[in-house]
């Protein structure tokens, strides 16, 4: 099948859609309201306590919105206050002997700020958005502010690149179980199903794929460097932040469709005890607790517990999702601006193992005789995905007297991965003799160790009438890990109608004896400065990257790699950056464009024992953003384009080696509405457009190019809709519904090497549902107490993604659906 596209048609869309968002840039500002009049004097009566609830309490009473960052008052106390004031005075009294400051930054909005260095016009600079109207920002729907896309807490309105932010409450609200459904509804992020096999993570951000954790964050450190030890346990976050496009301008290497930052649960100053019971499709059982609050009197030690306990099959047979999670954090906070928290966590899954591709003429196309999504193509009691991982980290904090303020992160972590791994044993992945397919097994096991260490220091500070916050950094990691390969000798011919595992395979020495290193380390800085209206963000960094492979079996293999000794070290440094500029309308628009750039190191050599370039990639982004004032709510639009470049590509002159000529290009469109309508009704919706094309590559032995074809797996377009409402009164009162529909439109399946054939895997509509309900709008002996019902893909739709040949697809995940009871108080 040709899949080389009339161009025509590609422009006309992307130029279009283009003329549109800048069409909206470019719409003029709404008229200045008139200045309002002077507010009057409201009767406060707020104890003394810590210094969160007192704002909260604040904020619902003077009926403001009130911004600061989470981490600023987090073990801070206030006096209180009792007496008629205006909401100016009140709030300076609330603050009194914190050292924070204050600033009205609209008529309805307070920002909670730490002193400016030297101390600004009005005596505080708005460090951004955590905490709004007396709930938790992780608590709403629509989160303002992240600290992902610029490692400051700092408005998403205010960052010049696409950023999207799934909260704990819409986790909630949907039921999360896995971290394919907590970003289901996120555009520009595509993952890709494995049900009941693999547990690693693997999705596309803006149409590069990311399973290599270069795009996996947790607490603003690299996730780990090994794929298999990485899955993520949802129950133990907070939120999930997403940046769009390149990040290594403050992250280091990283591919360019951005990162994923995932943050887990912390300690609270406000006692809370939450434990649920959970069961359902696929025999699901699971359990989970979560604690927190002071450990002292003085409120200077809080904790927080967090564990889950799963036993679960799923919907291939002898495939198990079994998990272990433990999360214990401390935060010691002796004064108001020096604090430390000790996070920890523990982790153990279980999963089946088998990759689960199936010939798409017994799937896709039933051609032949059909296959059972719930066949099993690997070894029971052999083939298995177990993983075993541990880590201990902290942060610490310092606040200093000038203003700037000091910050260090840092994580050990350590895993065990059993993985035995059942794959295709013919390329094809035919079945033969009408019903057969060969399956071999691979032996994995892996261990690991990486530590990681990221050191900040910033600081707000004005010069004449430009404000600045300043981030200087350094951070380094190092990783350590040993694996071998083992392959079966000999194969099992399992039948699609009856399958047989009654067989031994054997098994030789291993092929692959392998340990691998890596050092990298960066430095960086931003400057966030703002001069009126105008928003100008710079940020630079400078990598130095260190591998070292060694290979434990011969020369021999190592040849066939391109290596000359068994030891091969590839030293790399890159300069990568980013520059945005934005407009903050009084409308609550602002218009912006960036340019930022990326680098992932390539592991391997040329024909020559040259080791490989890194990848570097580079996306221009223009787009707007609209917070609303009526109601919470923030709203993006956004045209891209990345292109990624020393993309491996075949050697035109010695065959079976790889040259760095190959090029990617992906050009799009997303929108992503997130709001809370009412306090009854929050709405999620995005879509995303991709234009995705490989622009250079070189013809393989049989003369195949992929030129002007779409990389496997990245559709055209997808689209999401949530929405879910709360009713407070009536005979409904304590009833939640929610809803949602997700479309993934179609892609195309891994080319065929010699005839370039490539497969269109069709799109697909999925439907999900949500039912909560709160017992004590029955029965006040109840509070607290809730029951849900939460279900995915409730039709039951069968649909497919790529599989890892070119003629398979793997069967998507089927309709699940949870029954939920919690108790929280």
């Amino acid at each position: 099948m040709d899949v080389r596209r009339a161009r025509a048609d590609r422009r006309a869309h992307w130029l279009g859609s283009a003329a549109i968002a800048l069409v909206l840039a470019a719409a003029p500002p709404a008229p200045a309201r008139a200045q309002s009049a002077a507010p009057a004097s409201i009767a406060f009566n707020i104890p003394a306590q810590d210094l969160g609830s007192a704002l909260t309490a604040f904020a619902d009473k003077a009926g403001l919105k009130l911004l600061f960052p989470s981490d600023l008052v987090a073990g801070r106390r206030s006096p209180g206050l009792t007496g008629a004031y205006t909401p100016e005075a009140a709030i300076g009294r609330l603050l009194q002997g914190t050292g924070l400051a204050y600033r009205f930054t609209r008529r309805d909005t307070v920002t909670i700020t730490a002193p400016a260095v030297g101390g600004g016009a009005d005596g505080a600079i708005a460090l951004g958005t955590i905490e709004v109207s007396g709930a938790g920002e992780d608590q709403q729907i629509v989160a303002l502010a992240t600290s992902a896309g610029t490692k400051t807490t700092t408005p998403i309105i205010d960052i010049p690149q696409s950023v999207s932010v799934v909260t704990r409450q819409e986790m909630d609200q949907r039921g999360v179980q896995d971290f394919n459904a907590a970003v289901a509804y996120t555009p520009g992020v595509r993952v890709v199903d494995y049900p009941g096999g693999q547990g690693m993570p693997d999705v596309y951000l803006r149409g590069f794929r990311a399973n290599d954790q270069a795009a996996f964050y947790r607490d603003g450190l690299r996730s780990g460097f090994n794929a298999y030890d990485s899955d993520i346990e949802t129950y133990g976050l907070q939120r999930i932040d997403v940046v769009k496009g390149p990040a290594s301008a403050l992250y280091g290497a990283g591919v360019p469709g951005g990162i994923i930052d995932t943050i887990t649960k912390r300690p609270t100053a406000n006692p809370f005890y939450e434990i649920e019971l959970l069961g359902g499709s696929f025999d699901r059982l699971q359990g989970a607790f979560d604690i927190g609050g002071p450990a002292s009197a003085d409120g200077t030690w809080l904790y927080r517990l967090t564990g889950l306990m799963r036993d679960s099959g799923t919907q291939i047979d002898f495939s198990p999702d079994n998990r272990i999670y433990f999360a214990p954090a401390v935060t010691y906070q002796p004064t108001a601006q020096t604090s430390l928290t000790v996070l920890a966590s523990y982790q153990k899954t279980e999963k089946g193992g088998s990759e689960q591709s199936l010939p798409m003429a017994n799937t896709l196309f039933g051609t032949g005789p059909s296959i059972s999504p719930s066949l099993y193509l690997g070894a029971p009691g052999l083939t298995n995905w177990t993983v075993e991982t541990t880590s201990l980290g902290y942060e610490f904090k310092h606040a200093f007297d000038s203003g700037w303020t000091f910050q260090q992160n840092a994580r050990y972590s350590h895993s065990d991965v059993d993985f035995n791994s059942a794959w295709g044993w013919d390329a094809t992945l035919a079945v033969v003799d009408g019903q057969f397919i060969n399956v071999g097994i691979q032996l994995r096991p892996k261990t690991s160790d990486s530590f990681l260490i990221d050191n900040r220091l910033t600081g707000n500070f004005d010069t004449g009438p430009i404000g600045h916050e300043v981030l200087l950094g350094v951070d380094g990691g190092y990783y350590n890990a040993t694996e071998t390969r083992t392959n079966s000798t000999n194969y099992n011919a399992i039948s699609i109608f009856a399958p047989n595992y009654a067989f031994a395979y054997a098994f030789g020495q291993p092929w692959s004896d392998t340990q691998s290193k890596l050092l990298q380390v960066g430095a960086y800085a931003q400057d966030q400065m703002s001069l009126g209206n105008w928003l100008l963000t710079v940020s630079g960094r400078q990598d130095w990257v260190r591998n070292e492979e060694y290979n434990f079996n011969s020369r021999t293999l190592l040849a066939d790699y391109g290596f000359t000794d068994e030891e091969a070290v590839a030293t790399n440094s890159a300069f990568t950056g980013r520059v945005g500029l934005g407009y903050k309308l009084d409308n609550g628009l602002v218009p912006y464009a960036s340019y930022s750039t990326s680098f992932l190191p390539v592991a391997g050599t040329d024909f020559e024992g040259n080791s490989f370039k890194p990848t570097t990639g580079e996306q221009y982004e223009a787009g707007i953003k609209f917070e609303p004032t009526a109601f919470r709510g923030l709203f993006t639009a956004s045209v891209f384009q990345i292109t990624q470049q020393n993309v491996l590509t075949n050697d035109p002159i010695n065959v079976g080696y790889s040259v760095q000529d190959g090029e990617v290009r992906v050009r799009g469109v997303e929108f992503e509405a997130k709001a809370n309508l009412t306090a009854a009704f929050d709405v999620v919706a995005s879509y995303t457009y991709l234009d995705a094309e490989v622009t250079k590559d070189n013809p393989n032995e049989y003369g195949t190019s992929k030129v002007g074809t779409v990389p496997a797996g990245v559709p055209n377009n997808a689209a999401s809709l949530w929405g879910y409402y709360t009713f407070h009164d009536g005979p409904l009162a304590g009833l939640g519904l929610g809803a949602g529909v997700r479309y993934i439109g179609s892609s195309y399946a891994v080319m065929e090497t010699e005839s370039g054939a490539q497969v269109r895997v069709p799109g697909y509509t999925l439907v999900d549902a949500a039912l909560r309900y709160d017992l004590g709008a029955v029965d006040t002996r109840l509070k607290g107490a809730t029951l849900s019902i939460t279900g995915t893909n409730l039709f039951d739709t069968d649909y497919y993604t790529p599989g890892f040949y070119w003629n398979s697809v793997i069967y998507g995940t089927r309709r699940t659906i949870y029954g939920t009871l919690a108790y929280r108080w």
